[in-house]
């Protein structure tokens, strides 16, 4: 149950996705996909808070906390590619490079709300044990870095899986 609270962080890339089919089929209006982004963000941004907090207060375990971190992360990987290579090719037209800084903004936002959960199964490893202080403390700022974070979430479910 506990977990339902990641779905708004695991789906923030794909809405953006979505979002432009909508601009580009003339379906929505740019402004009102905006906010529904800007919305979804915050939504995120709260679910995550809440995880994060029930997290440390409660004691979960880090094995859970670092496996849930690596599955959203993993499952974001396709949206994160294909907004690099609409990115990509936005970049090209100066009519249209305005989007390829808008979804490098929203990618900082995105892994924003991934490090969180990152840095509160860092945070539990070391708690019980199974993380030095350097390892957090790395591996916490690893959690905010764009591609770095994923092979670090896997290096943190690694060892806190160990006994």
């Amino acid at each position: 149950m506990k977990y339902y609270l990641l779905i708004p962080a695991g789906i923030f890339p794909y809405v953006l996705l979505i979002s432009l089919y909508c601009l580009f089929s003339e379906t929505l209006t740019p402004l009102f996909l905006i906010g529904v982004l800007f919305l979804l963000f915050l939504v995120a941004f709260i679910c995550n808070a809440v995880f994060v907090s029930l997290s440390m207060v409660q004691k979960w375990n880090a094995k859970g906390i670092a496996l849930a971190n690596m599955v959203v992360k993993l499952i974001q990987i396709p949206a994160y590619l294909a907004i690099f290579v609409l990115g990509v090719l936005f970049f090209i037209s100066i009519f249209t490079y305005v989007f390829s800084i808008f979804f490098i903004l929203y990618d900082a936002a995105a892994i924003l709300l991934t490090g969180l959960i990152g840095v509160a199964a860092v945070i539990r490893a070391h708690a019980e044990g199974r993380a030095t202080d350097a390892f957090a403390v790395i591996n916490g700022i690893l959690q905010f870095i764009f591609c770095v974070d994923v092979v670090s979430s896997i290096v943190v479910y690694v060892r806190a899986r160990k006994k």
